[in-house]
Formats: C-alpha cells, structure tokens, sequence
C-alpha cells in the first residue's frame, strides 16, 4: 500500500529519478499526476515568498498553504477528504506543515490570493515567451453548485444561468497550450470589456504577439484599435451576421472584414484554431471539475483560478 501511495505521490521521482520514470511512461499524460507534487512545489517556493512576521500568533506559509490549496484543485475534493493527502505530502517533504479545515477555508476568502493567483498563473507562461506568437482570448465559467440545470442548460447561451455561475476570462497560449492570463468575475460580466486587459497585459509582459483570435463576443471598434496599436498585424476577431462593412470603424478593422467578406478561405484557415482554447476547457473541466465546491464570491473566484494555475503546473510538469 505504501509504494502505491507514494507512487501517485510523486515518491517514485525522488527514488529512480525523473528520466527513469520516463522510460516507464512513456506518455507525459502518464507522469502527470506523478509530476505534480514536485512541479508545484519547486514552483511555489520559488515564487512565493514568506511575509515577515510581526507580533502575535505566528502566520501559517503562506507557501505551503497555497501548496495545499494546489493540491486539493488536483484532488477536486472538500477541505476535510484532502487532509490525508497533505499529510502524505508532508511526510514527503513537500510541505513543511499541515493547515487545518478551517485555515484553508479562511485562506480561500482572502481578497490578496485573488491577485497572487493570477500574478502566479501569468508567471507560468514566461517560460514560453520565445515560442508564441499567437493569443486566444475568450472566456468559460463554472456552476456554483453540482448540477446547474444539467449540461444541456448551462451550455445553451441563450437560456445559460449567468446569474449561477462563475466566469474566467483567459488568454491562452495555443503553441505550449498554457494559460498566460486569468481573471475571475461573476457571471453576468460581459466578455468585451476585459479584452483590453487580457491583450495589454500579456504584451506588456514580454510576449511578441503577431496574431489574435477571438470570437464575436470581442468585437468592438475599441478592441481592434487596441491590436492596431500593440502592433498585432494579424487580427480575427469574428464578425457578427449584422455586419454590413459600409461603416468601418478603423483601419485594422476595414482589412479584417476586407479579408473576412472576400477571402473566407484564408478566414477560416486562421480562425479555426480558436477551437484549441474550447479543448482547454474541456481539459480543465474533466481534469479539476466543472463546478465549484465553495460559497462566497472571493472564495469561488480563487477557486476559479486555482483550477487555472493548477492546469498551468500539468503543462510546466511536461519540461520538468
């Protein structure tokens, strides 16, 4: 019983070493699960840094806190079935200590994860910076409860539940299939807003973005100045049926509708990766669950991201 805990555990790593075990699985599907513990350990001690202490009751790490937060998002269980993993994680020697039920949660409702999750999940992309050139934008939510309304339901945006759910806002990465920004809202946010935050801040970290795709939940007269501007040549942006053309709003706007109207086969040949952030929501929602477990707005929101940064360790796991 022993081997196969630490098996899952990531122990045979630390035992026979990494390319050993890539000898044994072959797939990095395989090692994924493996791999976690290690990936997100090494990751988090390196970007996650103890605040000092002042006086009163000493703080618990902040590290190994989100660590468990990290792994219970792996687990997709409730704050009480994941106490037995920690401590396996903790005997060996991913985490220093163990935080209770009660500390978990009240670290889940605190506001400044909100904003270290999304720093952090944006940090996992950097290592990907010389290989993309190409952003997605779009969005996804998760119900709030088990069952909200069935798939049918929720996945039916005309008559789709916005007030239950829980929408992220991503930018994605479709050459390393990693997650370069994120960012939580309730429901009813509309997705055009936050495109000019999603695309500035991913330019703004480093990133040479030469093509953009997005559907017609983007498109705005705004948005595709936003592109012109942060010297995106290639932008598609769907346009809507209503579209007429006889009113252009700019310059990249004309020559996207331009190639849009006459040229639908370069159109297509382009837009048609968009379909690759659809199979990264799939692979979140079936990995960590597509509903979320806890009660308050900032709770769900973190949560939301944890499923995020979660994913990005799977990939980072991959080159480790």
């Amino acid at each position: 019983m022993g081997a196969i805990i630490g098996w899952f555990m990531g122990l045979p790593f630390s035992i026979i070493g990494n390319d050993k075990m890539k000898q044994i699985l072959k797939d990095p599907l395989e090692r994924e699960r493996a791999r976690f513990l290690s990936v997100c350990s090494d990751f988090v001690d390196e970007f996650v840094r103890q605040s000092p202490q002042g006086g009163g009751r000493p703080k618990f790490p902040p590290n190994d806190l989100l660590k468990a937060l990290l792994i219970q998002s792996l687990h997709g269980v409730s704050f009480h079935r994941i106490q037995s993993d920690l401590h396996l994680a903790k005997m060996l020697g991913f985490i220093n200590s163990v935080p209770k039920k009660s500390t978990l949660s009240k670290y889940m409702n605190d506001p400044s994860l909100t904003d270290k999750l999304e720093r952090l999940i944006q940090t996992c992309a950097f290592s990907f910076m010389n290989s993309e050139d190409t952003l997605i934008v779009d969005s996804t939510w998760f119900a709030t409860k088990m069952y909200t309304g069935g798939s049918k339901i929720v996945h039916d945006k005309a008559n789709a539940p916005l007030d239950k759910v829980r929408k992220v806002h991503i930018g994605f990465l479709p050459n390393s299939k990693i997650i370069a920004y994120a960012k939580a809202t309730i429901g009813t946010t509309h997705d055009c807003p936050l495109f000019k935050d999603i695309v500035s801040t991913v330019v703004n970290n480093g990133f040479n973005i030469d093509k953009l795709l997005a559907d017609a939940g983007y498109l705005s007269k705004a948005n595709y100045a936003l592109c012109e501007s942060l010297g995106i040549k290639g932008v598609f942006i769907n346009f809507k049926s209503n579209i007429t053309g006889k009113h252009p709003k700019s310059k990249a706007w004309r020559n996207s509708f331009n190639l849009y109207k006459n040229e639908p086969e370069v159109w297509h040949e382009n837009y048609r990766y968009r379909v690759l952030i659809e199979a990264l929501y799939s692979a979140i929602k079936k990995k960590f669950l597509p509903w979320l477990r806890t009660k308050t707005d900032t709770a769900r929101d973190n949560e939301s991201l944890l499923k995020m940064l979660a994913y990005n360790l799977t990939i980072l796991g991959r080159y480790y």
